[in-house]
């Protein structure tokens, strides 16, 4: 069966910030500071077929998170592009914790990234991420959340902490870890994803992330909202429509 992924994505500077530490990748070409479309074709069964898609969020407050991001969607591009074609989802797994081991040893004590994903491999969609960085997904025009930002107010349990001071990154800390699982009913027509950085859904309202994702144009129109509300972070936002 043909599945076709139909990807924009937007990496901005924002309003506030002197230098843009997001990046995004898309299957083995990243950038920043601008906006690509992408549609890949792939066939469910066939081995050969993969797909990366990713955003990076250099970590505020430590040096030099463009590099830090940039290095570990570089990683993780090389090591996806290489692994064999038959993996099942154990080995799969473990190639996630041995990358998110090694690019977080790799990484200066002062440099660290957040890491949010999708990987279509072997007819099956896997999601993963460190940090708050975020996937959303719609169906039939119901939005949910797939990810829970590592944070101290979501996944720490301290309601009243601000939102960004985050409890993992990949690089930054004394140890990093990926939640990596694979994505249950992942395709039919007219579903939809979205990845994030805090720089647009700690601006944008949940209503107007869903009112927004499944339009051509969603992830300008995002970024557009994300600076209008003030754009006080770097920006990235990837959207995935899925067609059979």
């Amino acid at each position: 069966m043909k599945i076709t992924l139909t990807v924009n994505a937007v990496c901005d500077i924002g309003c506030k910030k002197p230098s843009n530490e997001d990046m995004i990748l898309l299957h083995d070409k990243m950038f920043r500071d601008g906006k690509r479309k992408v549609v890949f074709n792939t066939k469910t069964g066939f081995l050969k077929d993969r797909v990366i898609i990713a955003v990076a969020d250099g970590v505020g407050g430590l040096n030099k998170g463009e590099i830090a991001s940039e290095q570990v969607l570089k990683s993780l591009s090389s090591m996806l592009m290489n692994i064999p074609d038959d993996l099942d989802n154990v080995e799969l797994r473990n190639v996630f914790e041995i990358y998110t081991a090694e690019t977080h040893a790799s990484l200066a004590k002062d440099m660290g990234s957040t890491l949010v994903g999708l990987f279509f491999y072997n007819g099956k969609l896997f999601k993963y991420h460190a940090g708050d960085s975020r996937i959303y997904r719609m169906i039939k025009g119901e939005m949910e959340r797939l990810t829970v930002d590592h944070s101290l107010c979501e996944s720490g349990g301290q309601k009243d902490a601000p939102s960004n001071v985050i409890t993992n990154s990949i690089g930054g800390g004394s140890s990093a870890f990926i939640e990596f699982a694979e994505i249950e009913n992942p395709f039919g027509n007219n579903y939809y994803y979205l990845l994030s950085s805090d720089g647009m859904h700690d601006m944008v309202s949940k209503s107007e992330i869903s009112n927004l994702m499944d339009q051509a144009d969603g992830a300008d129109k995002l970024n557009d909202l994300a600076k209008k509300y003030g754009g006080k972070d770097n920006i990235s936002i990837v959207t995935v429509k899925i067609n059979m």
